[in-house]
């Protein structure tokens, strides 16, 4: 993120999510990431960058340490909320899926499928 706010030449970071499914459904685990991730977002903007280089150039950990925790101790489900609203996407995501049925109606769909074994001639 500094590297993106600081407009450094030649960034252009991929990124990518890497989950194992082996307890969690996919799609809802990936939505839930999804949701943290714009949580993680929201409290990067809030910290206090001038304050922050200002901190460690001085070599005063404490409060370098203190000016993170702020932003990050600090409640956005609201805001990222809004901004959902505000983009037409559900405040919930997890539950919005859920109440969608749309894991019931492909799990409907992959059982009416049949298998036809190959004709012999």
């Amino acid at each position: 993120m500094l590297a993106e706010r600081e407009h450094l030449s030649g960034f252009h970071p991929a990124y990518m999510i890497d989950q194992s499914h082996n307890v969690k459904d996919p799609i809802e685990a990936m939505l839930q990431t999804v949701d943290e991730l714009q949580l993680a977002y929201a409290k990067a903007q809030l910290v206090d960058h001038a304050a922050l280089a200002g901190y460690q150039e001085s070599g005063d950990v404490l409060m370098a340490e203190r000016t993170l925790k702020e932003a990050y101790e600090t409640d956005v489900r609201p805001l990222v909320a809004e901004a959902r609203r505000r983009s037409g996407a559900a405040l919930d995501p997890v539950r919005a899926f859920r109440a969608s049925g749309y894991r019931k109606q492909k799990a409907a769909e992959r059982t009416a499928a049949t298998y036809e074994p190959p004709r012999s001639l």
